[in-house]
């Protein structure tokens, strides 16, 4: 991973070249003519005898030195290094000069800044073929890096002055180093340093020490600096150590996230240093013995175990007991209750669990748990307390599709089938009629103890509008009834709120018909009569044609009666059909 560039702690020869970089570099390859500002031409310095002399008064543009002899010189002030805005003389100080000449005056011309530059030339070059360091203050800060004095002025590029990026170069001013001599013109007393290259070298010397007294089985401390998915980064001080995801924990699996994050401070137990790379490999886990030696004692068959409900597959639930050792509640062994429940339908991720110990495999690592086992069966009685036909209440648990399942004590739960929810209306979805955790009551339809299943109905607590209809009426009633849909065997009519009897489509009319809609209309009362009942199904067939065959009947039997109340001049014909309805 690169380091991130705009960082000013990233270490300079980590990073990768920025545009800033471009322009340093651009800017170094000027430093000759920034140097000309701050030096005397060639060979000037080498004019005169180079003495010591005292400063004896400091003006605003100068300062006076003792000839002897009750004479004094003049020396531009501008000739002493200037550091924080302060330039470096005092009254007193013996410091060394050269003449080059007279003035106009006939003053002898001194300078202090080629005396000093004269003196430093041979230590400049003794520090560069020697690769010493050289001791210098920092004085200026130019284009490209800063001005240090070190007898003579010298430029040290900005990317050459630290192993990280300075962000404030003005901060440096004043500042005492020592930096290696890395390019050095005796002829021009021109010198570039590097105190990058020394501190650099100077870190690779720490750091080597210190891995020399990093030895295997030892145990250190340190502070963790990353987690990534195949590993952890530990700050050891002077080298960065890392633990491989495999020696995180003795849990297979386990990502380091999970386990430590940056910041936290560890005890490692170091694995292996490699003297050539540098690389110190470190383990968390090895601190802690291997958790399955002795997992028979700790842990005997038949003994219980408390742990952490991990993670949940479509097989069964993973219990965390302790690091290293996980163990696994198969779905059968959830609950005594059999059919379509899940492991979920019991444990969540995050319950504790109390299981007992069922199996273990130490060679493959695996720890068999159960649930079921610590409760009795309730299943061993429940003929004798739910019998088909008594009446219970109990407590919704979750709703589905097809129905709705309600608990009927701690360890039985029923299912109610949404078809036995409601007489008088068509479920869709059991959350029409029920919500979660509310108390209903219930009555018991079926009973299959072997299979572990109880089927509920709500519906069955009182009389289906059949047997409320039967009750009413008779086969070979007549009874009207409302036309609510078809089909292309025939057209269905409501009865009564729920419930619906059917015209067969060889019931609807005397003459053939090929369509039921063809005859009837949705919504229409019309007469029909009941012409079976089927107790089995709770099916009622009816029959429209026999409903009219039968008005018929009584309409001529009503005709009869009144035979004599027939208008004169109507025909029976006519008085017949007045009868049927018809003109």
């Amino acid at each position: 991973m690169a380091p991130d560039t705009n960082n000013p702690n990233d270490p300079i020869d980590e990073m990768e070249p920025t545009p800033q970089d471009i322009e340093d570099a651009e800017l170094e390859k000027e430093f000759a003519s920034l140097l000309d500002q701050h030096l005397p031409a060639p060979g000037e310095s080498n004019r005169g005898e180079l003495v010591d002399l005292t400063v004896v008064a400091i003006r605003e543009e100068f300062v006076l030195v003792d000839m002897g002899g009750k004479a004094e010189a003049r020396i531009p002030l501008d000739e002493f290094p200037l550091v924080g805005g302060v330039r470096q003389v005092k009254v007193g100080q013996v410091i060394p000069v050269v003449q080059f000449g007279r003035n106009d005056d006939g003053s002898p011309r001194l300078s202090h800044k080629q005396a000093r530059a004269r003196q430093a030339r041979n230590d400049v070059k003794q520090a560069q073929e020697a690769h010493v360091p050289l001791r210098g203050v920092i004085t200026q800060v130019v284009r490209g890096g800063v001005m240090v004095d070190v007898g003579l002025d010298a430029f040290m590029p900005a990317s050459q002055i630290d192993l990280f990026k300075v962000p404030d170069l003005n901060a440096m001013l004043g500042q005492e180093i020592e930096a290696y001599v890395i390019e050095f013109d005796p002829r021009r007393s021109r010198a570039v340093l590097s105190r990058r290259e020394l501190l650099h070298k100077r870190r690779e010397q720490t750091r080597n020490d210190f891995l020399e007294k990093l030895k295997p089985g030892e145990n250190v401390v340190g502070k963790i600096k990353s987690t990534l998915d195949f590993g952890v980064f530990v700050d050891l001080g002077m080298v960065d150590g890392f633990i491989p995801r495999e020696e995180v924990s003795w849990d297979r699996g386990k990502s380091p996230a999970e386990v430590m994050k940056p910041g936290d401070s560890i005890e490692v137990r170091i694995l292996n240093v490699s003297a050539q790379t540098g690389k110190v490999t470190l383990s968390r886990k090895r601190l802690h013995h291997n958790p399955w030696e002795n997992i028979d004692e700790r842990f005997p068959v038949g003994g219980t175990v408390r742990g952490e409900v991990v993670a949940i597959q479509p097989y069964g639930a993973f219990v965390h007991i302790e690091e290293g050792i996980t163990g696994m509640i198969h779905a059968s062994d959830m609950a005594w209750a059999t059919g379509n429940k899940k492991p979920e339908d019991y444990v969540r991720v995050g319950d504790t669990v109390t299981s007992q110990i069922l199996e273990i495999d130490r060679e493959k690592r695996r720890l068999s748990l159960g649930l079921k086992q610590l409760a009795r069966d309730p299943w061993a009685d429940v003929e004798a307390r739910f019998a088909p036909g008594t009446r219970h209440k109990g407590t919704v648990t979750s709703l589905t599709n097809y129905g709705a399942f309600v608990k009927l004590d701690e360890s039985v739960e029923g299912m109610v089938h949404v078809s036995d929810i409601s007489w008088e209306k068509r479920v869709s979805h059991p959350k029409e009629f029920l919500k979660q955790g509310e108390e209903v009551e219930v009555v018991v339809l079926k009973l299959d103890s072997k299979e572990r299943r109880i089927g509920l109905g709500i519906k069955q607590l009182a009389d289906s509008p059949y047997d409320a209809f039967v009750k009413a009426h008779k086969k070979g009633e007549v009874v009207t009834g409302k036309v609510t849909r078809f089909a292309p065997y025939g057209a269905f009519v409501e009865l009564a709120e729920g419930l619906e009897g059917l015209i067969h489509i060889s019931q609807i009319d005397e003459k053939r018909v090929e369509l039921p809609e063809h005859v009837l209309k949705a919504g229409e009362e019309i007469l029909v009569k009941i012409i079976e009942l089927e107790k089995k199904t709770q099916k009622i067939s009816l029959s429209r044609k026999e409903a009219l065959r039968h008005a018929e009947k009584e309409n001529i039997k009503a005709y009869i009666k009144k035979k004599d109340d027939v208008p004169s001049g109507m025909t029976f014909g006519e008085a017949l059909r007045e009868a049927r309805g018809k003109k």
